[in-house]
């Protein structure tokens, strides 16, 4: 359970082992998309931030390259229709949407989760495309977040805030939240 959800999760898929982790994650990143017409949640699991964020109304695409984790993302938030989950790999997808100059396309704020290794030069180049204002990264590896938090100030992203969350005590590991905007 989190974000006030029950969430059905693959045996073998992936889900933060630390029981309270993906509540302290919700709670970093619903300020950051509080107030967006319409966002994009990236790499979305099983639709952890879409469904326990989604305002009533308010347009969320999550994308998902895992089918099924997205398979389980539809099924987990049937009951919000104004949250739609693409089954597809996050890099090409942005490509493809991200130039769309279409206003029902284009998101206000893009939460981006990607796997450990980061999203990386493409998904990063295809996120500046966006008509985004905000984007909240949340990271689990520091060199990812760093490597691609190069790249977006490349392209013209600033860094508004970092917040690094304990979900692993006693461990290195340390998952950030970092808030960029433009």
């Amino acid at each position: 359970q989190a974000g006030g959800r029950r969430w059905q999760v693959a045996a073998t898929g992936f889900w933060q082992t630390h029981r309270a982790a993906a509540q302290t994650l919700v709670a970093a990143v619903g300020p950051h998309v509080a107030g967006a017409d319409s966002w994009w949640d990236l790499y979305c699991g099983v639709g952890l931030f879409a469904g326990s964020l989604a305002a009533d109304g308010q347009p969320v695409t999550g994308v998902e390259g895992d089918r099924r984790a997205a398979r389980l993302a539809r099924r987990n938030l049937r009951d919000l229709p104004n949250v739609r989950i693409e089954a597809a790999d996050v890099g090409p997808w942005v490509a493809a949407h991200g130039s769309s100059r279409s206003a029902t396309d284009q998101p206000d704020v893009i939460v981006l989760d990607p796997p450990r290794r980061g999203a990386g030069r493409a998904v990063v180049t295809g996120l500046t495309q966006t008509t985004a204002t905000k984007l909240v990264y949340v990271a689990c590896d520091p060199a990812a977040l760093g490597r691609d938090v190069g790249y977006l100030r490349e392209d013209g992203w600033t860094v508004a805030a970092v917040t690094g969350c304990d979900l692993f005590p006693v461990t290195h590991h340390v998952e950030a939240v970092a808030v960029l905007s433009r």
